[in-house]
């Protein structure tokens, strides 16, 4: 998904963030490694600690006891009103939901950086719900043209110190918001349609770690202490997920994106199962269903609702215990029936999903 972070310039506060031996660069051996996570504890305290190379597999965290149900609306145009959307979806379920999320480039179109969104943090915030920043290394793209070839954000220069006063700028907006926030940075990493994407711009997978961490390590000294990053991998992308993860550490969640959209028509499980157990073998983070929809069948007026209620209700339940937040991604972005007020059907079981006592669960803290 493409979408759309001007704060002062000024030089990160001493101490420096451990483990960097140059400017934008992290040396993780020996006691710079302890002292990084040490120090990234306090960002993320909740998160198991970083995983010994020698070990297999993590030990998977307790299976949720509910399910944050969340979603990303697609903004309305309505003069004065920039959350209509939101209300809208809210009032056509019956409830409000626990995370709603939305999406901010580094800079627009003509290079002018973005600053934290406080305006759309502060307004989830009011209806009881946990905001989610999809944090996207780009400058957001003309219509039509793909971002990917953007070398200004190659992961090279992200881990550079390039744009550390961007950064840190942002990291001081996003801790003034005082409350909890999840960053979805960089997300979708293995595919191949963003500028920090696989093979973009030259990328590895050692370059996205070393961006990640050199990130998050600015928030680290920052003080953003109630800044939770959501790793996030795509199902529909050929490349492996696991290269690209920066230990758990220097994550709060790990999550998957993934459509019923394009070809013929798949269940939930059939789209996440694969990834669901690659990313689950490599970590012991709570499992975060970022985006997923579906489009109608045109043959079929009941098969998206049906789609929604088995998704949901029983497939994630059921086969996806680790799974502690999901997401409708309701925006035409892709496919435009794979909006919620495509059918009454279709909100209507969204609306009775989220009647479900399985996700009244608010979004962890």
């Amino acid at each position: 998904m493409t979408y759309r972070p001007h704060p002062p310039h000024r030089t990160p506060r001493a101490p420096a963030v451990p483990g960097r031996d140059r400017p934008g660069r992290w040396s993780l051996t020996g006691p710079a490694l302890a002292v990084a996570l040490s120090v990234a504890a306090v960002l993320v305290p909740a998160v198991p600690t970083l995983i010994p190379p020698a070990a297999a597999t993590p030990a998977a965290a307790a299976p949720p006891a509910g399910i944050a149900l969340g979603a990303y609306v697609a903004p309305a145009p309505v003069p004065g009103a920039p959350n209509a959307a939101i209300a809208a979806l809210t009032s056509g379920i019956g409830r409000g939901l626990a995370i709603f999320q939305t999406f901010q480039d580094w800079e627009t179109t003509a290079g002018v950086p973005q600053p934290f969104p406080t305006a759309f943090a502060t307004y989830v915030s009011s209806v009881g719900a946990t905001p989610m920043i999809t944090w996207q290394p780009q400058a957001t793209p003309p219509a039509g043209s793909s971002p990917a070839s953007q070398p200004d954000f190659s992961l090279v220069q992200l881990a550079s110190g390039r744009y550390d006063p961007y950064i840190t700028g942002w990291a001081d907006q996003a801790r003034a918001f005082t409350k909890v926030v999840y960053v979805r940075l960089m997300h979708e990493m293995n595919g191949r349609w963003y500028p920090w994407g696989a093979t973009v711009n030259g990328n590895t997978p050692q370059q996205y770690v070393a961006a990640w961490q050199h990130i998050v390590g600015i928030f680290v000294t920052e003080g953003a202490t109630n800044v939770r990053f959501v790793w996030c991998a795509s199902t529909g992308a050929r490349n492996d997920p696991g290269p690209y993860f920066p230990g758990d550490a220097y994550v709060s969640w790990i999550a998957l994106d993934g459509y019923n959209r394009w070809g013929p028509w798949r269940s939930f499980t059939s789209i996440f199962a694969a990834r669901y157990a690659q990313i689950t073998a490599i970590s012991g983070a709570p499992v975060m269903i970022a985006e997923t929809a579906s489009v109608e069948d045109p043959l079929d007026p009941a098969a998206k609702s049906a789609w929604i209620s088995s998704a949901f209700a029983q497939e994630i339940p059921q086969s996806f215990p680790r799974v502690a937040a999901a997401l409708y991604f309701d925006a035409p972005v892709g496919a435009k029936d794979q909006v919620l007020t495509s059918s009454a059907g279709a909100m209507q079981a969204f609306g009775q999903v989220a009647a479900l006592p399985r996700y009244q669960a608010p979004a962890p803290g």
